[in-house]
């Protein structure tokens, strides 16, 4: 039973790094190209949360990964 938990946290983690770098990029992108990425905007659904705590959790994820990826 350990095993099932422990692949599945490793697929979770894994799909979530995905998911952030997809991100990452789709925000890098849009800024460079100052248009909606086949109807996806990133920057605006960023902007949209405002203070909300999703926005800050999105800044704070970014921020992270990017440090992460200079170590």
């Amino acid at each position: 039973m350990d095993n099932i938990f422990s692949d599945l946290k490793k697929l979770l983690v894994s799909a979530i790094s995905i998911g952030i770098q997809f991100l990452c990029l789709g925000v890098i992108v849009q800024l460079l190209i100052d248009e909606k990425i086949l109807g996806w905007d990133p920057v605006g659904n960023i902007q949209d949360a405002g203070p909300a705590f999703i926005g800050v959790i999105a800044f704070v994820v970014l921020y992270l990964l990017f440090i992460r990826r200079q170590n």
